[in-house]
């Protein structure tokens, strides 16, 4: 469905070489003990451009509980949606659906929604199935977890990207930015 009229949709995330984005119990300690580069301390990797550039987050229950988790909401002044069908409630900064993917980006062009932000593994997932994904930065950590939370999984299809850009830090981390190609090969 990706000719339907919507808003443009991003990934921005971190994996470890082997494509993980959390440990098997969600934990990001991996991420915590990653440092800078020495020649920069306050890099973040075009984090703030990025959040610039967008005016609504879709993430999922998971990572909706660690964001919710730190003392200070991270995502002040941006729309926050959680997409669960468990969850009853959500902070006062964020909101609640349940509902199909593809109805909540109709509903969110309709409120004039520009630019969104998937968030989480089965949330990026889902809107890769929907093919409503347009860019992906990829910020590989340069450790190897062994197991824990893939960036994708129960894909329905292939789908071909074109780099962008890439960038190397002296620390080791590798930066890639595709965009998707919706037609055909």
């Amino acid at each position: 469905m990706p000719n339907l009229q919507r808003p443009k949709v991003s990934i921005y995330i971190a994996t470890s070489i082997d494509g993980f984005i959390a440990k098997k119990d969600h934990s990001l300690d991996w991420l915590e003990r990653f440092k800078p580069p020495p020649d920069n301390q306050n890099e973040d990797y075009g984090y703030q451009k990025f959040m610039a550039s967008v005016d609504t987050l879709v993430m999922g229950k998971n990572t909706y509980k660690i964001a919710s988790s730190v003392d200070e909401w991270p995502y002040q002044g941006k729309r926050v949606i959680v997409l669960s069908s468990t969850l009853r409630s959500v902070c006062k900064q964020a909101e609640l659906f349940a509902g199909d993917i593809v109805h909540l980006i109709k509903k969110l062009h309709t409120e004039n929604v520009k630019h969104i932000y998937a968030d989480g593994g089965i949330t990026i997932s889902q809107f890769f199935n929907a093919g409503f994904i347009d860019s992906m930065t990829i910020s590989r950590i340069p450790v190897i977890l062994g197991s824990g939370i893939p960036l994708f999984s129960n894909l329905l299809h292939e789908s071909w990207c074109q780099l962008v850009s890439s960038n190397i830090y002296i620390n080791g981390l590798a930066q890639l930015t595709y965009e998707l190609r919706h037609s055909s090969l």
